[in-house]
């Protein structure tokens, strides 16, 4: 895979206002995995230069894919900030992959970090939920 850049925005900003209120363009992040996130196992936490959660990836990102499906890292910037129509403060990042592990801390906080399953970033990831989705096929 020959190496992006790109650009990608912010997503849950609406949680993290006043964190991005202390953030500027220009400002370097770091994206973070929360295997242990009880909402998306895949979640990369988007992290400030002081330390402070200011959203996340989206999940269909090109950026999340090359995380997760790819083994990269990535260092990006802060490349822009607004508002939106619903008056709420958002980012945009510019990001380039790079040959670095990507971070894994824990969602909940004084936790120390969970164990990546087998094989990294590069897995298949199933839950145990998945089998009690409707539809799912039981063995």
């Amino acid at each position: 895979m020959s190496d992006e850049l790109g650009a990608v925005r912010v997503v849950g900003v609406s949680y993290y206002q006043e964190a991005l209120e202390r953030c500027s363009a220009g400002q370097p992040v770091r994206f973070v995995h929360e295997p242990d996130n009880p909402y998306d196992e895949t979640a990369l936490r988007v992290v400030s230069i002081t330390g402070e959660t200011i959203g996340y990836l989206p999940r269909g990102s090109w950026l999340h894919r090359a995380i997760h499906q790819h083994g990269r890292g990535a260092a990006a910037i802060i490349a822009s900030m607004g508002y939106s129509r619903a008056c709420v403060l958002g980012a945009a990042l510019s990001a380039v992959l790079t040959d670095d592990k990507p971070s894994v801390e824990s969602y909940h906080a004084n936790a120390p970090a969970p164990e990546v399953p087998a094989g990294g970033f590069r897995y298949w990831i199933s839950t145990p939920g998945a089998a009690s989705r409707p539809g799912a096929v039981q063995k």
